[in-house]
């Protein structure tokens, strides 16, 4: 391998949420925040450094070097020809859905996700003034399901005005198919749902299972589609933070252009991240996520194998995508509420605990964060093997 995966920075003392924990002790292993422990591919340090030399911060502009990577991006990757007038972007990725909610619901308004859901998802439908409407996945032997008819009934019940779809979705970790993707499409549009789609995990997937950006699905998912990416969770570049928009739909992008303009994040131009993706997208780094991809296999198969050859009391649900492992504690008899404490407390591990995080769908899981070195990866899954044990 060319990158060295197997070492990384004390982040204990670099502020970050997930390692740097107030009031915990110094040897818990931080196995929560959806971010990687990896220093980032070199090219974003080779992009970084010329505007730090400078050090003029002024307003900038988004160069043609950005819209023509963001563009060669989706067509090298996806197959997808996205056009430039098709784009914009923001500093935040849950900031852009809050924004469309503003733009194509009201206050009131029912909206549909697919549950368990991401609290801040959960938070950016409240924040809107909008009604949540869940539709459940469904477990069926170790995968997550799309319950298509149910999800029918509901829009036919509810009316939403929008379906807020996470695909990759976080916490199950499923990659949808086309034809999934078709049939939400084909929904939605049948009864005037607009799709807004938060894609932030698609970089990082596993085997057959590729990502399909909500705009390559068909020209009816382009008709109806708000597509959301951020460069942030496959390249780690959280606190870079810029998402890029997409919508091919003329009256859509002028009404999501009349926001922009109202928020001027025409001004909003962050000369690091503009950099740092431009370099991404033009495919400095192709080398880096393919390598680390292979990594974030092999720490998902130890771990799998671990919790199986060691009969550990839990059942996990095989992530498609991300870097995060949903993992059934029903078996384990630890309770079904604030499992996040007894991983803490006894296995000095922290933790997203199911419900706390993720809804009511996720009352007896955790979600797990395997995007660590796989030395720490084996440390944390003995601790929990004692921690089980011990009881």
């Amino acid at each position: 391998m060319n990158y060295d995966f197997d070492s990384t920075l004390n982040h204990r003392g670099n502020g970050s949420c997930r390692w740097d924990l107030p009031g915990v002790p110094e040897d818990v292993i931080g196995m929560g925040t959806a971010d990687l422990d990896f220093t980032c591919a070199p090219c974003i340090r080779e992009a970084l450094v010329p505007i730090a030399e400078e050090n003029c911060y002024n307003y900038r502009q988004r160069p043609d070097r950005y819209y023509n990577g963001v563009i060669d991006w989706y067509r090298r990757e996806f197959g997808l020809t996205v056009e430039r007038e098709w784009l914009s972007s923001v500093p935040s990725t849950i900031g852009a859905v809050r924004m469309a909610l503003g733009i194509y619901a009201r206050p009131g308004d029912a909206v549909i996700v697919q549950t368990p859901v991401f609290s801040p998802i959960a938070w950016a439908v409240e924040g809107a003034g909008c009604r949540m409407i869940e539709n459940p996945m469904k477990p069926v032997n170790g995968r997550y399901e799309l319950d298509l008819a149910g999800f029918e009934a509901q829009i036919k019940a509810h009316h939403p005005t929008v379906f807020l779809m996470v695909n990759p979705h976080n916490p199950t970790g499923r990659v949808f198919t086309r034809k999934e993707l078709e049939g939400l499409v084909e929904i939605c549009a049948a009864n005037g749902v607009t799709v807004v789609s938060d894609e932030v995990h698609g970089m990082i997937v596993y085997g057959d299972h590729p990502f399909i950006p909500l705009l390559a699905v068909n020209e009816t998912a382009q008709r109806i589609g708000v597509q959301i990416v951020s460069l942030s969770k496959g390249y780690n570049i959280m606190s870079l933070p810029h998402a890029i928009i997409t919508i091919a739909n003329q009256e859509m992008q002028a009404a999501w252009m009349r926001q922009i303009r109202a928020f001027s994040f025409g001004y909003a131009t962050n000369s690091f991240a503009v950099a740092a993706v431009t370099a991404i997208l033009e495919g400095q780094a192709d080398g880096w996520m393919k390598e680390l991809n292979a990594y974030l296999r092999r720490n998902l198969e130890d771990a799998l194998a671990y919790i199986r050859d060691n009969h550990l009391p839990l059942v996990p649900y095989v992530p498609e995508g991300s870097f995060l492992l949903w993992l059934d504690c029903h078996p384990a008899g630890i309770g079904e509420e604030h499992l996040d404490r007894f991983f803490l407390e006894k296995a000095h591990i922290h933790l997203d605990d199911g419900e706390e995080n993720f809804g009511r769908e996720g009352r007896g899981f955790v979600r797990i964060n395997f995007a660590v070195t796989n030395a720490v990866l084996k440390e944390a899954l003995e601790r929990m093997k004692h921690a089980f044990e011990a009881r």
